[in-house]
């Protein structure tokens, strides 16, 4: 007798059954590589190291060195993230291919070029010895983990992967990768120098800050397609590698003791960077000999980056400096291993780097690929970064960044401020600092406040930066730095608080150029706002107050624009509906807002309208043109805003009747009717359904399993949330047609601290959880708290 339903069981037997084993073994794999939650190490040279996790698997370290301390950073890191510390090491060496292919070639050209690696060591080699020593026991803690013989992340075996033995310059590295991150300008650089070939000098001038281009009487003119290509590459970099992007900033503020309730200062603190699963961040007690920080670490690093000792608490936030240029060379045309400087020929340094190439998956059905092999040349002016596989041609780009300069001892600042103790020994800690530039916030158990900017930022005798320069002019090198005693600083300012959210942090009449592309400055006026609100009530400031700012989803420059927007006719009862529902709305951003889904929506039929229109189309140039849409993409509100009322922007007319031509009330009436239209699709027809979180959610993807279909729900993460681009709990989202509009640049983790001669109170919440081994209890369980705004406290307590 035949029995039924073979398809469902050769299903079951083909499909089902490989499924589940593969859960089964994921399952024991995983759950074989969760740390003990107590356990005593033994470091080199005698000591040993106590640690103890918390709860929610935070380590407290306890030793008699401080040295042992770090060894024990680099011991729980491969615990929880060794996964993620080989795609950081892979990434800053250029060595991504080796596990994904060839389609991370061109990624791993370009970080060849730059030189992350090469920097690093110059750095380690100007180091002071303690903090080579700190590098060195962090690197042995790792490596100590690693012949202990654990079971490996389930990563390492899915791509056939073992880990090397970690060094002190895979950290470096990784430091430089972090500047990377926080040095966005070449961005704007590239999409200025572009976009100027399109656009109108007013159309610009919406966009772009700053000159003309300086290179029109110079003979020089950077190829488009080098351009374009280059900007493609860092926008790939943003979106896969969460590098970069004008959505990299942070909040950061302190209130003195005078306005508080114990007498001592408040500091809050919250990252944005891309999101990502795990976060880039890893909390941590430290109590050695003399060490004793607590807060949030980087992986791949020993210290403390932001947070307190029990004598002071110290936050940071981008500077968004100008520290890149591109610079346009000029080779002679006899001989291309020439290049003009200074009105002579001078002879371009060159190297040759292979970069091995996994085969396509599954690699043992695929031939092996041969080494690719790349020729990295340079200037005075830095690594030329066009043609970066193979020799460059006619007039390519060189890269200046401060951060390749050498001797570089940012680490050595990172290193030494756990161990300041009052405003003076903190601002000693980064006289030496180049890069990422940043603010630093500071805060003291005696109620004092202080801001200081670090950071190397070059002084240019001629231009600003903000496109391409002709290499071979002098006038336009680089002249040094601004002085260390120069760079913006304040102290226990009058109004008894400071506040940086990547807005200009000094006034018209500071004598140094640092930048023309600051963030928006919605964010900065709310914190200040809700601030000056508190102090002018009269009540004393505690963390309950920090917390409502901090996760304060109002947006200031959505409140300005919504007059403009509710001023045209409705045509239609659902317009009428819609306008009404937006008049009086105060910018709230929270996921339950029908108001925050229409205006969000709305903006991005709006921008489409107002900006999309301009360029045409041309097969000829059509990778430029697509590029400059990609810029104008990026419109902010404010943007828009100036865009429909200023009416010498040029990209449409507030003064003509709404069915004129170039109308600006035109175009709101045809992308409202696009907004709602879209609205209806996604959320249905009654308003009273719609909610920003039913359309807006937070991704934290996970590389590379968010990009492999049936593995991305076991390991990344999503959750509706409110925020917005510019409000304090900062969501910068970019739209899918079929997943809505997905966030994935904004707060990384939080920080609250409060000082006082009694004692100190720290709280935060990390975005995603502790361990990146996706069995590990601790390895989302901070997502929904996060989204919620709720706070865990960091106590440090004694050794147990």
């Amino acid at each position: 007798m035949r029995s039924g339903f073979p398809i469902l069981k050769r299903f079951a037997l083909f499909v089902f059954l490989p499924l589940a084993l593969l859960l089964a073994w994921l399952y024991v794999h995983g759950r074989q590589g969760l740390p003990p939650q107590t356990q005593t190490v033994q470091a080199p040279g005698g000591g040993s190291v106590r640690i103890v996790r918390d709860e929610y698997g935070v380590p407290h370290l306890y030793a008699d060195r401080d040295e042992d301390i770090y060894f024990a950073m680099g011991y729980v890191q491969a615990q929880d993230r060794l996964w993620q510390m080989e795609l950081e090491r892979r990434l800053a060496a250029g060595r991504l291919s080796e596990i994904f292919g060839k389609d991370l070639l061109m990624q791993d050209s370009w970080v060849r070029t730059l030189g992350l690696r090469r920097s690093a060591q110059s750095a380690h080699a100007a180091l002071s010895k303690p903090a080579q020593r700190s590098l060195s026991a962090y690197a042995n803690g790792v490596n100590a983990w690693l012949r202990e013989g654990h079971p490996l992340p389930i990563e390492f075996s899915l791509f056939r992967v073992r880990p090397e033995p970690w060094s002190e310059i895979d950290s470096l590295s990784w430091g430089k990768v972090f500047s990377l991150s926080l040095s966005g300008n070449l961005d704007q650089e590239i999409g200025k120098a572009v976009a100027g070939r399109y656009l109108r000098p007013l159309q610009m001038q919406s966009f772009f800050h700053g000159e003309i281009d300086p290179t029109a009487d110079e003979g020089a003119q950077p190829s488009p397609a080098s351009l374009v290509s280059l900007g493609t590459l860092s926008k790939n970099l943003h979106l896969d590698w969460k590098i970069g992007g004008r959505e990299v900033g942070s909040n950061a503020w302190v209130v003195a003791g005078r306005h508080t309730a114990n007498g001592g200062a408040l500091l809050a603190n919250d990252p944005h960077l891309g999101l990502q699963m795990p976060s880039p961040w890893y909390p941590v007690v430290q109590h050695g000999a003399t060490l004793r920080a607590q807060g949030m670490s980087l992986v791949g690093l020993p210290p403390v980056i932001f947070g307190q000792n029990g004598q002071i608490a110290w936050g940071g936030t981008a500077m968004m400096a100008d520290v890149q240029d591109l610079a346009v060379q000029r080779f002679d045309p006899k001989d291309p291993d020439l290049y003009l400087a200074d009105g002579a020929w001078v002879p371009v340094e060159s190297r040759t780097e292979d970069i091995s190439v996994a085969p396509a998956f599954p690699s043992f059905l695929h031939q092996a690929l041969k080494p690719v092999r790349i020729d990295v040349r340079s200037t005075r002016d830095g690594p030329i970064v066009s043609g970066m596989r193979g020799k460059a041609v006619g007039q390519p780009l060189a890269l200046r960044w401060t951060a390749l300069q050498p001797g570089d001892r940012s680490y050595e600042s990172m290193y030494a401020v756990s161990y300041a103790k009052d405003w003076e020994t903190f601002k000693a800690t980064y006289r030496h600092y180049v890069a990422p530039a940043l603010n630093m916030l500071y805060a003291d158990r005696d109620g004092n406040i202080g801001y200081l900017g670090i950071g190397a930022i070059p002084i240019r005798r001629k231009g600003d930066g903000s496109l391409p320069v002709p290499g071979w002019n002098p006038d336009f090198a680089w002249q040094g730095q601004i002085p260390f005693d120069a760079m913006p600083s304040r102290y226990n300012p009058p109004e008894g608080y400071i506040a940086s959210a990547n807005d200009r942090p000094v006034d018209d009449d500071y004598p140094y150029f640092i930048s023309n592309d600051w963030a928006p400055p919605a964010r900065g006026q709310r914190i200040r706002e809700m601030l000056e609100q508190a102090i002018a009530s009269g009540r004393r400031l505690k963390l309950e107050d920090m917390q409502a700012i901090q996760t304060d989803e109002r947006s200031l420059s959505a409140r300005r624009l919504v007059p403009v927007l509710t001023a045209i006719k409705p045509a239609n009862e659902e317009e009428r509906k819609a306008l009404a529902l937006l008049k009086g709305w105060s910018g709230d951003m929270s996921a339950s807002s029908a108001q925050a889904a229409l205006f969000n929506v709305w903006m991005r039929h709006l921008s489409a309208g107002l900006f999309g229109g301009v360029l045409g189309d041309d097969w000829i140039r059509h990778d430029e043109i697509q590029y400059v849409r990609a810029v104008l993409d990026t419109a902010t509100v404010d943007q828009i805003q100036r865009a429909l009322t200023d009416p010498h922007a040029l990209w449409c007319d507030p003064r003509v009747p709404e069915s004129g031509d170039r109308s600006c009330r035109g175009v709101l009436r045809a992308s409202l009717g696009q907004a709602l239209a879209e609205l209806q699709r996604r959320s249905g027809k009654d308003e009273a359904d719609w909610r920003w979180g039913d359309i807006h959610h937070v991704q934290y993807a996970h590389q590379p399993f968010s990009n492999i279909r049936g593995l991305s729900g076991l390991f990344e993460r999503r959750v509706d949330s409110g925020g917005g681009p510019d409000s304090i709990k900062v969501s910068a989202y970019s739209v899918d047609g079929t997943n809505g509009y997905v966030g994935n640049y904004g707060a990384s983790s939080r920080q609250l601290i409060a000082l006082s001669r009694q004692g100190v109170q720290h709280q935060y919440m990390n975005s995603t959880g502790q361990s990146g081994n996706w069995m590990s209890a601790h390895y989302a369980d901070m997502v929904q708290p996060f989204t919620r705004g709720e706070y865990y406290t960091l106590t440090a307590g004694d050794k147990k």
